[in-house]
């Protein structure tokens, strides 16, 4: 079945969130800039509001039905409200990889079929889930920064400019057992091993230099027929860093993609470090996203039911609904 999708471009968006915002303020909505959620205010049993800052000044917030939205960046601090108010959850998935860059002929096939694909696989030995995430055509790669200095790296397009190469993340799904169950600490490692390889920044290395088992060098990437649109990036070895088993995954998938999209295993094909996608524990919730602690209610990416803009939109109208 054919599913029709309009690319908005990261340009667009600021505007479309500004048009949003200045929507909900003409219906009385009132939003609050540069403070901070610290926590919940629980009174007999029941969520009653949250409590926040300012940075100067503490504050208590009273409602009737409370949710808590915060977005994937948020993860880590959902975990911390479920240890400190008993919200029942269970360990969710973490997804650890790369972000690959290709030129846009490579790609060309594909980009035209599909605007993003989703390419899924389980390359052996170990057979783990691998897939493709956030493709962008002509897009760039970027970094994030998260809270606690955390860079990773991610991906984007605009609608009006267009580079010569198209990035798309490459993740593999971690699934830890007893006792293990800290993943969302256990991806930050991993990312922060290689920001200290980085001095900070983002590691970026060529695939042929990885099957050679040498690192990149700066000289090299500036005669590679791939350039980096992300220019501060460190030329590097990225498999200092990565976990063995999530390499051998990665680099069997890539291997495995080169059969459905010829030349994406070149030797020049570039793999930036860290990709991490912190994903929360899944929040246990019924149909109408009521937790175990009365008049609270988790959604999107912080919640562990969603990955990514599109359901995390949906579940937000659905729960606005179920409020109304």
């Amino acid at each position: 079945m054919s599913c029709p999708i309009r690319h908005l471009g990261t340009e667009k968006a600021h505007k479309l969130y500004e048009d949003i915002e200045h929507w909900l303020q003409d219906k009385g909505v009132e939003i609050l800039f540069q403070t901070e959620c610290t926590g919940l205010i629980i009174q007999e049993g029941r969520c009653r509001g949250v409590t926040y800052t300012d940075g100067h000044q503490d504050f208590e917030l009273f409602a009737g039905e409370t949710v808590v939205a915060t977005g994937r960046r948020g993860a880590d601090w959902l975990e911390g409200l479920c240890t400190t108010y008993g919200i029942d959850h269970v360990p969710s998935t973490v997804d650890i990889g790369v972000r690959v860059e290709v030129r846009n002929e490579v790609m060309e096939t594909v980009n035209r079929a599909f605007y993003e694909s989703k390419l899924i696989g389980y390359p052996p030995p170990f057979k783990n889930k691998v897939r493709t995430f956030c493709q962008n055509p002509g897009g760039f790669v970027a970094q994030e920064n998260y809270d606690n200095g955390l860079a990773v790296v991610n991906g984007h397009s605009y609608k009006e400019l267009k580079s010569e190469n198209t990035n798309l993340a490459i993740l593999c799904s971690h699934n830890f057992s007893v006792p293990f169950n800290q993943p969302i600490a256990y991806a930050q490692k991993v990312g922060e091993l290689t920001n200290m390889l980085a001095n900070g920044q983002l590691l970026v290395q060529r695939f042929g230099d990885i099957l050679d088992g040498k690192r990149t060098w700066q000289k090299e990437l500036d005669r590679s027929n791939v350039r980096p649109t992300l220019p501060d990036v460190v030329a590097g070895d990225i498999t200092a860093a990565m976990p063995y088993r999530a390499m051998i995954n990665i680099i069997n998938f890539i291997k495995a993609m080169d059969h459905v999209v010829p030349g994406f295993a070149a030797y020049e094909t570039l793999l930036y470090s860290p990709e991490l996608k912190f994903y929360s524990n899944r929040i246990r919730m019924d149909k109408d996203f009521n937790t175990n602690v009365p008049g609270l209610h988790c959604l999107g990416d912080s919640s562990g039911w969603t990955r990514g803009l599109m359901m995390s939109s949906v579940m937000g109208v659905l729960m606005g609904r179920k409020l109304v």
